[in-house]
């Protein structure tokens, strides 16, 4: 971490007997990650990782302007970058379910991002299909690597992500969305609508 970004902060980390609703989390104190949700210390490495990366960044967005492309972003970032320095990814399971149906959810995400409503995305599913919760964290890191990996400064690539102000500044450097931004575009409303239930058998 301290390569990638000199200015890091490298604060305690505290294990607690929680509650059951947070595998992790930061405060001003330090990481903090609940043990109860915790099966075995397999990937330890990695959500330290992800909340250390939680730690260092200073999004300085109004709670009532706040997306979900900017939730997603925030999330993503953290996976991103905690892969970067850990070796390791938190969420598997969101990430190979991404990665086996991306066109669909691409272009479902595209209709949703400038809502302010996460379920589905973020922390909770509807249970309107087979998905796994924290889909948003794959999508966040697929915009964030698609950045990153365009950059030509990478160390400073990574204090922009820390310190993003603009996701639509993500999404038009990184492009990792544009073409199926591109294809939505063009779609009538009714269209539009049906992408949002894209396993949908009917």
């Amino acid at each position: 971490m301290k390569y990638w970004y000199s200015a890091a902060i490298f604060p305690p980390v505290y294990f607690v007997h929680g509650r059951f609703n947070s595998g992790g989390t930061v405060s001003e104190d330090g990481i903090i990650l609940g043990v109860e949700k915790l099966k075995d210390l397999e990937g330890l490495p990695s959500l330290v990782a992800h909340e250390l990366i939680h730690f260092q960044q200073k999004i300085e967005i109004p709670e009532a302007q706040y997306t979900l492309l900017d939730g997603v972003i925030m999330e993503g970032s953290a996976d991103f970058i905690g892969e970067l320095i850990s070796g390791q990814n938190i969420n598997s399971e969101a990430f190979k379910f991404g990665e086996q149906h991306q066109d669909k959810l691409a272009m479902e995400f595209v209709v949703s991002m400038e809502k302010q409503e996460g379920k589905d995305w973020l922390y909770e599913v509807s249970g309107k299909d087979e998905r796994p919760n924290d889909l948003g964290y794959w999508m966040g890191y697929k915009i964030t690597k698609s950045y990153f990996d365009k950059a030509e400064d990478k160390k400073r690539a990574i204090e922009e992500i820390l310190k993003f102000k603009n996701a639509q500044h993500f999404l038009e450097e990184g492009n990792f969305l544009y073409p199926y931004i591109q294809n939505v575009e063009k779609m009538t409303d009714a269209e539009k609508e049906k992408l949002l239930n894209p396993f949908s058998k009917k």
